[in-house]
């Protein structure tokens, strides 16, 4: 079905959610009453398919959403959906509605938005779904290896589904699982390759592939650069009668929001909100306990993107924008000058009066090229009681060597003084020493700015940092968002490159920072 008229019936099922508010709470109800039922093991795939059909017809009853989807569609698409999804014996589950709206369309779509929407198991669902037929082939990619494999990640989920399957292999339906190749060989011949592009050169491993089915996991923390190229992959011959689809999952913040918020939020393509309140096969109190509440003090914008889906929790323009922030995976010229500068928490964990929580202690290893580009190659960041974070500190001089300059910033006083004068005897031969900043957080910050902007400094691709530091030096400086790596950036680049820093806003407004500036 089109984006214009799959996007035409998200329009009417708000309006239809508006007149009937309770509908979602109802449907879920019900679909976990039947979820009650469930015997613990299933006998058989014949078993298996007879359950999915009896959640499949409660869903189809109580869910005014999906009989006005399926008025939409013609015959062929109903029955399509019902024999690839519903009668298919590697999917053990049945969609519910946000998922089928995704599974009917067509082409291009990002799905989710929020965390606990189903983002995974949709991605699952699409790959899966037409593995009976021999042609089929569909790969899966995060970011890095290690997003794939750790345990409850989608390879990991998969597996979990198809392989060393009992009720599979009882059937002779157990797909082949190639542990190097990363490949599923299903006894169709039809393939799920499961693939990570850490780095833009890793998209060359995939240049002569084709998918009809790409699906691209957490895609907002992609480079525009990984998508495009990945894009070249999703094709078939001209006589293929399988569907060619691009699904792209995530949530707000990444490297790429305003790359998807402009296409898919705000633009033609498709965008399938999704969260974790729609999600019925979820304990969503005990989701929003564990995973919301936990950030909803110390890192309220995270907050905000995770819980809501929210695209327009991400300040930009202060003075940093997004666009302007390149990567680097390899370094092709030789290092002159390494540091690693590290901002001192100020404000104990326990401290109630500290807004967005805590400060973070944050430490950044900055690497300086004969070519004057500046790479920055890590930020370590954590919160930890003062013992603790001195064993941290020297835990990562040692993994940075004796080659890497260690500044630690000095607070004022006698007692900061003796902290530091501790921690420069605990690193003999190492060149450590604390030094006082001067000027404002903005002035430091500013120092980066034509930098940024020139690409000559860079940010390593791939890291797990990378998300977190990009949302916080492009929100720098918005009240009640942390900026401590963006002081130990700050303090990294200046020294790195010997700067004087003067205070030209030693009491700052951040409200009227914009009028002032820009």
């Amino acid at each position: 079905m089109s984006t214009i008229v799959m996007n035409e019936i998200q329009s009417n099922i708000n309006q239809l959610l508006i007149e009937k508010p309770d509908l979602k709470t109802y449907v879920q109800q019900n679909v976990r009453d039947h979820m009650q039922k469930k015997p613990a093991k299933f006998k058989d795939i014949n078993e298996l398919l007879e359950w999915k059909i009896s959640v499949w017809e409660v869903q189809y009853t109580h869910d005014l959403r999906i009989q006005y989807l399926f008025d939409k569609l013609s015959v062929d698409e109903r029955d399509n959906f019902y024999e690839t999804i519903i009668l298919n014996p590697y999917i053990p589950t049945v969609p519910f509605f946000n998922q089928i709206l995704l599974i009917c369309s067509n082409g291009s779509a990002l799905y989710g938005g929020a965390r606990g929407g189903g983002k995974s198991e949709a991605s699952l669902m699409g790959a899966l779904q037409y593995v009976e037929f021999p042609d089929w082939k569909a790969g899966i990619f995060r970011l890095t290896f290690k997003d794939l494999s750790v345990p409850g990640a989608i390879m990991d989920r998969c597996l979990k589904w198809v392989h060393k399957n009992i009720l599979l292999e009882d059937a002779g339906l157990s797909p082949h699982w190639d542990r190097d190749a990363k490949i599923l060989t299903f006894p169709s011949s039809a393939q799920i390759m499961f693939g990570h592009m850490q780095h833009d050169s890793d998209a060359d491993n995939y240049q002569g592939s084709e998918f009809h089915h790409l699906d691209v996991d957490e895609a907002v923390q992609f480079t525009e650069n990984k998508i495009t190229r990945l894009k070249g992959s999703n094709r078939k011959q001209f006589h293929d009668p399988l569907p060619i689809r691009r699904w792209y999952t995530g949530n707000p913040g990444g490297l790429s929001h305003e790359y998807f918020k402009t296409r898919f939020v705000d633009g033609d393509y498709l965008f399938i909100n999704s969260n974790y309140l729609d999600n019925p096969y979820l304990d969503q109190e005990k989701y929003n306990a564990d995973v919301f509440e936990e950030i909803k003090d110390s890192d309220p914008l995270l907050y905000r993107q995770w819980k809501y889906g929210d695209w327009e929790a991400v300040p930009e323009g202060l003075m940093f924008k997004r666009p302007w922030f390149k990567t680097y995976s390899h370094i092709n010229e030789k290092i002159v000058k390494r540091v690693r500068w590290w901002d001192m928490a100020a404000t104990k964990e326990e401290d109630p009066n500290k807004k967005g929580g805590p400060d973070w202690t944050s430490g950044t290893l900055m690497l300086l090229g004969e070519s004057g580009k500046t790479y920055i190659e890590d930020i370590v960041r954590f919160r930890l009681d003062p013992d603790e974070t001195e064993e941290m500190i020297l835990s990562v001089a040692k993994e940075d060597s004796i080659k890497v300059i260690i500044r630690v910033e000095q607070e004022g006083g006698s007692g900061s003084k003796m902290y530091m004068n501790t921690l420069g005897r605990l690193l003999p031969g190492y060149d450590f020493e604390g030094k006082t900043s001067t000027g404002s957080k903005i002035d430091r910050a500013k120092t980066m700015v034509s930098a940024v902007k020139n690409g000559n400094l860079l940010v390593k691709e791939g890291t797990q940092w990378l998300p977190t530091f990009i949302n916080e030096i492009c929100s720098f400086p918005t009240k009640g968002i942390h900026d401590d790596q963006v002081d130990s950036t700050s303090g990294a680049f200046i020294e790195i490159h010997n700067l004087k820093v003067g205070n030209n806003y030693e009491n700052i407004d951040y409200d009227k920072f914009i009028e002032w500036n820009y």
